[in-house]
C-alpha cells in the first residue's frame, strides 16, 4: 500500500477518533448534573414494565445519550483503523459502507445533527480501499503474477 492510501485510512481513523471523543465529553457536559445519579443504582432494574420504555426517567435517558450511545464504539473503531493505516492494511469496504450508511441513514432521521460528519471518513476508507485495490492490481500485472 502506497504512503498516499496509509494517510488517507490514518484520517479516517482519526476522525472517527475524534468524533466519538467530541460526542462523549459534550454529551457529558450537557448531562453533568445526571451522570452522579447513575453511580447511585438509581437505573438499577429500571424500567419496571415494558411500558415504561416509551418514558425514560432523565438519568436514563442521559445516559443513553453519553455512555451508552455509539461515541465508544465509534472511537474504537476508529483506532483500530489507525492501526490498519499503521501497519499499511486497508480496513474491508464494508466498514466504510457501514458507517457511511449509518451516517447518512441518522442524519436523514435526525438534523440538524453531526451525523453527516461521519460521512467524510466514510468516503476516505471507501478511497482508501479502491485506491489500495487498484494498486494491488496494477503490481500484480506488472510483475506477471495472476491470471492470464
Amino acid at each position: 500500500m502506497s504512503s498516499d492510501t496509509s494517510v488517507l485510512v490514518r484520517r479516517a481513523g482519526g476522525m472517527l477518533v475524534f468524533l466519538g471523543c467530541v460526542h462523549l465529553v459534550a454529551t457529558a457536559v450537557l448531562s453533568a448534573e445526571h451522570i452522579p445519579s447513575w453511580f447511585g443504582g438509581s437505573m438499577w432494574f429500571f424500567p419496571p414494565g415494558p411500558e415504561d420504555l416509551s418514558r425514560l426517567a432523565p438519568d436514563v435517558g442521559a445516559f443513553w445519550l453519553v455512555w451508552g450511545s455509539f461515541a465508544v464504539p465509534l472511537g474504537l473503531i476508529g483506532a483500530l483503523v489507525v492501526g490498519f493505516g499503521r501497519r499499511g492494511q486497508v480496513p474491508p469496504a464494508y466498514l466504510g459502507i457501514g458507517v457511511g450508511v449509518w451516517a447518512l441513514g441518522g442524519a436523514a432521521l435526525f438534523e440538524p445533527s453531526p451525523f453527516v460528519l461521519a460521512v467524510v471518513p466514510a468516503v476516505l476508507l471507501l478511497a482508501a480501499r479502491r485506491r489500495g485495490t487498484v494498486e494491488r492490481d496494477d503490481a500484480g500485472q506488472a510483475s506477471g503474477a495472476g491470471p492470464a
